[in-house]
């Protein structure tokens, strides 16, 4: 259960928008989110493991009819902004989370923080990952799929993070080309890092999918 307890009501925006070309060969069209886990949604599964937060999906006009079901407020970006063009087209609040919806979290993990956090997790590095270098709770370095790093132990990006708006920089205003939160603005804030230990599942691959399918029992 990832929860928040700092504020009741805490905006979670949660990015629904990818396209899961690695699972086009099982996903038949559908956003990876929506693929079916033990008769649920994986997206619904993700959901129920929330507790405390304020949750808005965001998604683009590619994918935003799959989600209207769901209940949730949305936030469509129109046309596919990247990982965090999106943040230029909504009021965004005092403090909120982003989470990757591509990502399920096993245990629980209370994610209140009173700084501008990303939040790792330390594991042997397969290639593709998003890792940091820090020290004393601050992050000094992002890196992105450095395949160099390929068996070493790394803080890897677990793909939750804590923003502020007063601390937030983004590049400049009026940026209309599709905008990466790991390259374009998380190296750009002064980031702390908080490190948990959890069990964590990305389904953006076949393989990964049914590790996950194997390991979850609803």
């Amino acid at each position: 259960m990832i929860v928040t307890e700092l504020s009741k009501g805490t905006k979670l925006y949660l990015l629904v928008g990818g396209k899961g070309t690695r699972l086009q060969s099982i996903t038949n069209g559908i956003p990876k989110p929506l693929i079916d886990i033990h008769g649920k949604p994986f997206l619904s599964r993700v959901i129920e493991s929330l507790s405390g937060f304020d949750i808005t999906l965001v998604c683009s006009d590619s994918n935003v009819q799959y989600f209207k079901h769901f209940g949730y407020d949305i936030l469509n970006e129109g046309e596919v902004g990247g990982t965090a063009g999106w943040m230029f087209r909504t009021q965004l609040p005092d403090s909120f989370y982003v989470m990757n919806g591509d990502t399920y979290f096993g245990g629980n993990i209370n994610v209140d923080r009173i700084a501008q956090t990303v939040f790792v997790s330390e594991e042997t590095i397969e290639g593709d990952e998003g890792y940091i270098e820090g020290k004393n709770g601050i992050v000094e370095g992002f890196f992105e799929k450095n395949i160099r790093a390929k068996g070493t132990r790394q803080l890897v990006n677990i793909g939750i993070y804590k923003f502020y708006k007063q601390q937030l920089n983004l590049p400049i205003a009026g940026h209309t080309e599709p905008v990466s939160m790991e390259y374009e603005v998380l190296p750009y804030n002064h980031m702390t890092y908080q490190k948990i230990e959890c069990e964590k599942f990305d389904v953006g691959t076949p393989e990964r999918l049914e590790r996950f399918r194997k390991w979850f029992t609803p």
